[in-house]
């Protein structure tokens, strides 16, 4: 039986979700996050390089919102490989997830005029109440906290660009693919300077964790291209947010983590209220 095209993109968007966790999950295992974040930049050169020379170079127009994508990521994956060394996956994954539709949220209202509705005012409520359930009691450090926040707003900047590339080139694809190019240089120049021109041996020690990681980037990123066209927007969203509950459950199950009820019910906190507004900014 064929899937309707609603359905099939609700389904990549539960597989965009899963993999978005798992992802994650394996940068957090690693024992150099610095050579994950490597890895997972090379395995998408080497899935778009060809993809981007076959359309060849992007238009002048294009190449400041390329190279301003890729600045932003960088800074991204740099706060995410210290938010990962910092604090439990059970709570950093929840926290830049959750913060990230809430810096959304208030980028529409400050800086576009957005109003929105009461219930996304009420998702607002819930996801922070998540977020201070598990901040307070010791669950994580202060600095931990602020490099996770750091983390939810650098992912806020990077979709408002992404999404601004995406509509100025003539298709999504051709921005896509060279993003990928210009993204796959920060993470291996830094291993470079770090071990001395030479990132042989990092790469080589966590190729299998690499690996993994940038193939599931990659399950996470193209499946939600499609969702988002072949699905309602809010519904899409919404469903990419369940990662935080994944996320919580690979923490315990994967890394071997201390779960207690705080991080279950902040989790949960942080998944209803990301669910809302998401939903409701979107419909």
């Amino acid at each position: 039986m064929m899937l309707s095209g609603t359905s099939l993109g609700i389904a990549l968007a539960v597989v965009s979700a899963f993999a978005t966790a798992f992802s994650h999950a394996y940068l957090k295992a690693g024992e150099d996050k610095l050579a994950v974040q490597a890895w997972i930049r090379l395995t998408g050169l080497a899935v778009f390089l060809p993809i981007a020379l076959a359309f060849g170079s992007p238009p002048a127009g294009l190449m400041p919102w390329i190279v301003g994508a890729a600045l932003v990521h960088a800074l991204y994956q740099w706060a995410l490989i210290h938010s990962y060394r910092l604090s439990d996956f059970s709570i950093a994954y929840p926290l830049a997830r959750g913060t990230a539709p809430l810096f959304t949220l208030l980028f529409g209202v400050l800086v576009l005029g957005d109003r929105p509705e009461w219930e996304v005012a009420l998702g607002v409520l819930i996801l922070c109440a998540g977020i201070l359930t598990l901040v307070r009691h010791g669950s994580i450090s202060l600095k931990g906290a602020l490099v996770a926040g750091a983390t939810g707003l650098l992912t806020t900047a990077y979709s408002i660009i992404d999404a601004k590339g995406v509509r100025l080139a003539d298709t999504a694809m051709h921005f896509i693919a060279w993003f990928y190019v210009a993204d796959a240089f920060a993470m291996p120049a830094l291993l470079m300077a770090r071990d001395g021109g030479n990132m042989g041996p990092a790469l080589r020690r966590e190729v299998a964790t690499g690996l993994k990681a940038g193939l599931l980037a990659l399950a996470a990123f193209v499946p939600a291209l499609f969702a988002f066209d072949l699905a309602p927007v809010g519904a899409v969203a919404a469903l990419r947010e369940t990662s935080v509950l994944i996320g919580l459950v690979l923490g315990g199950a994967m890394l071997k983590e201390a779960l207690d009820l705080r991080r279950g019910i902040g989790a949960l906190m942080i998944l209803a209220g990301g669910v809302m507004v998401a939903w409701w900014s979107a419909t």
